[in-house]
């Protein structure tokens, strides 16, 4: 067996594995640990053998094995992931057009999902039951309440600290990465990102913040730099 260091521990693989395959597999394996580190209603427990992806927003409870997803996607190009609902397996796959496709990105896919609260219309059919769960019994989320990390602290206070050193395009970047952070890996709606930036934006000029949109890092800066 060929053992791959992974931040989650070491996956064993037989000899012969596809590098490409276990490349795109640990790149996909540090975003989803990334987005999990922001969610509520997420975690991935490591108490055991092997890591397990679970959720924490009441029953039924999902859980999905990790390892194991990564393996036979890597070996034999499987598309389902390992997944449990309730204790009970179930089917979760992908188009065979996306077969190619690292189980971790699904994964990832799965987290947005249970991030926005299970939407019946974009939930699997095999786990219709979670999305009914979470509709007639509502949740706490992210986007249900404001909620401040280390992460956040620091970001703000490199922001503020580039504004008194009179760089104030670079204080505008680090709060539109904040901002896209919030979006992608909390799955916080434009609605509630924009009230909360604004408290920050109130302390940059309206020519400062247009000037950076004229020539912003990314494209959709001004989702969340609104003038």
């Amino acid at each position: 067996m060929k053992p791959i260091a992974t931040p989650l521990g070491t996956l064993k693989l037989i000899e012969g594995a596809c590098e490409q395959q276990i490349a795109a597999e640990l790149r996909g394996l540090c975003l989803l640990m990334d987005i999990v580190k922001e969610s509520p209603v997420w975690s991935i427990d490591t108490r055991s053998s092997r890591p397990f992806l679970v959720s924490n927003d009441g029953p039924p409870g999902i859980s999905v094995d990790i390892f194991q997803s990564m393996k036979v996607r890597i070996l034999g190009g499987d598309p389902h992931l390992t997944i449990m609902m309730a204790q009970k397996s179930v089917c979760v796959s992908r188009q065979k057009s996306e077969v190619m496709t690292p189980s971790t990105d699904s994964m990832v896919s799965l987290v947005l999902l249970g991030n926005m609260g299970w939407p019946l219309c974009k939930t699997p059919t095999t786990m219709r039951k979670k999305a009914i769960a979470r509709r007639d019994s509502p949740v706490y989320h992210a986007k249900d309440h404001v909620y401040s990390t280390e992460q956040d602290h620091q970001q703000i206070e490199a922001s503020n600290k580039c504004l008194e050193q009179g760089k104030p395009m670079e204080g505008l970047r680090i709060l539109a990465t904040m901002g896209r952070r919030w979006y992608v890996c909390r799955g916080w709606d434009l609605d509630l990102i924009q009230p909360v930036m604004e408290e920050f934006l109130v302390q940059y000029s309206g020519e400062q913040i247009q000037r950076y949109l004229e020539a912003p890092e990314c494209q959709e800066d001004d989702l969340f730099l609104v003038l």
